[in-house]
């Protein structure tokens, strides 16, 4: 989503499990308490995915089971489990601070392909493009199955799950599985070998470092050398930037994020497009696949420069409560209660809550005067969400724009967002972050399954060929198009 989800999803970056905190079944079920109040005073769409009848009996048998929990983990479990049936991406949960990393972190850097897992960095003498069997004499399928949980999403969406993990796999498994100080890791290797390696633990940051260097990051398809230039110039940079195929006529303009300053950033779309205009590019590729949200002003300048007709993103905002449930445990939000809440809805009432149908930010959905006039191509992937995930979604409601690669993890015809609370529960320290306003999304296709991403209109997923080889299915897939 904003700039907020992803100081979160860092923050957890600084956790592994080391140690517990031991919490009695009082401080336990205070703790429980308070997180069903939060969800069933304030949530937005709490009850899309699940009846009110089946999370009645979620709350009334995972409160049955407390009296076996002894620590601020095993309650984090619990609590876990709640939130991944409400199936929200930005419903955010995350461990205590007792659970502490540094030293013990998974070695591998591992890429998901069709639910399998494979090494995705030339470490270890174990050739990329290996597929993982087992860890610790756990299948690799249900270590995957364990894991999902831990990632929100919106809906029954599971490529946003699967990119998540994959990046941040020693994380999730370290949640799941405790701390490991070594690693016993069946593999094949590509031509079929099958083997086993032990690994020792790493410290978070040696890892972090190698993950710079991911096949699947195709600098060998870019003709660069994989390494932190490359990384920090094409994976980790926030700012639009935009490189050319000249033998093809072709502008491919990189959005690896919607965060920042929104005059800033649309200034710097202006310079981007004034330079297509000048090199009279005939084909754009706007590249979205890492670009976890940010700010909605800023996507709806992007759209406004490929779009010849004006537009919308929304058809209504609707909320549970005028006021943040159980504020005593809010360490912080990000906007002003009263102005964001009462003041907004407060003459909007309908039966179960408050909703506005209108949206204020339409009035700059109108095309740009200097917008692009040839052929667009939209890449998606799961780890598009949020602001990323609106901006595909004007893309797919648009006929003459294509949409290539995977179905976003922002969900198709709602998410949750606007106005986030921070919680921290006060006996285990777990954190939750909850958006309080549910957006329901202007959409032209009733006919995708409810619980779905934006689906492309091109469907293209990695193989372990391309991972090997590092060659870039998508790219390489709208060249050749654009060749004929």
């Amino acid at each position: 989503m904003r700039k907020i989800q992803f100081f979160m999803f860092f923050c957890i970056y600084t956790y592994v499990i080391s140690a517990q905190k031991n919490i009695d079944s009082i401080a336990v079920k205070e703790d429980f308490k308070i997180f069903e109040s939060i969800l069933k005073k304030g949530h937005p769409s709490l009850y899309e995915y699940i009846s009110n009848d089946s999370i009645e009996n979620i709350f009334k048998t995972t409160k049955e089971s407390l009296k076996r929990v002894t620590s601020d983990i095993e309650l984090y479990k619990k609590m876990i489990n709640v939130t991944d049936k409400i199936k929200d991406g930005h419903l955010l949960l995350l461990p205590p601070n007792t659970i502490k990393t540094d030293q013990h972190y998974f070695p591998l850097i591992l890429k998901l392909i069709n639910t399998e897992f494979y090494v995705d960095t030339d470490d270890f003498k174990i050739p990329i493009g290996s597929k993982i069997n087992r860890i610790n004499q756990v299948e690799a399928s249900e270590i995957l199955e364990k894991l999902k949980k831990h990632i929100p999403s919106d809906g029954y969406n599971l490529t946003r799950k699967y990119r998540e993990i994959e990046l941040k796999f020693g994380l999730y498994f370290a949640y799941e599985y405790g701390i490991q100080k070594e690693f016993n890791i069946d593999y094949t290797e590509p031509n079929g070998t099958e083997k086993n390696s032990i690994l020792p633990s790493e410290s978070f940051t040696k890892v972090r470092l190698r993950n710079t260097k991911r096949n699947s990051y195709f600098a060998k398809f870019h003709q660069k050398e994989n390494g932190f230039d490359y990384f920090d110039a094409f994976i980790n940079k926030k700012d639009p930037f935009v490189y050319y195929k000249n033998e093809i006529n072709t502008a491919v303009l990189v959005v690896n994020s919607f965060g920042g300053d929104i005059r800033i950033f649309k200034s710097k779309l202006i310079k981007i497009f004034q330079e297509i205009h000048k090199k009279k590019i005939n084909h754009l590729i706007i590249d979205v696949r890492r670009n976890e949200g940010g700010f909605r002003p800023n996507a709806i300048h992007l759209y406004s420069f490929i779009t010849d007709s004006i537009f919308k993103q929304r058809t209504s905002e609707y909320i549970a409560s005028l006021t943040v449930p159980e504020r005593e445990y809010v360490t912080r939000t990000y906007f002003n209660e009263k102005e964001f809440l009462k003041d907004r809805f407060n003459n909007h009432p309908i039966y179960d809550g408050w909703k506005l149908k209108f949206d204020d930010l339409e009035t700059i959905m109108v095309p740009n005067k200097n917008r692009f006039k040839g052929k667009v191509y939209v890449l998606t992937s799961g780890s598009t969400f949020s602001a990323g995930s609106t901006f595909v979604l004007n893309a797919k409601n648009n006929p003459n724009i294509m949409v290539i690669g995977e179905e976003t993890g922002g969900g198709y015809y709602f998410h949750t967002g606007e106005y986030p609370v921070f919680y921290e529960f006060p006996n285990s320290k777990i954190i939750m972050t909850m958006y309080m306003e549910k957006i329901n999304h202007y959409i032209l296709d009733n006919t995708v399954p409810k619980g779905s991403g934006i689906l492309p209109d091109k469907n293209i997923l990695l193989s372990t060929e391309d991972l090997i080889s590092g060659k870039d299915p998508e790219l390489d897939y709208i060249f050749r198009w654009i060749k004929g």
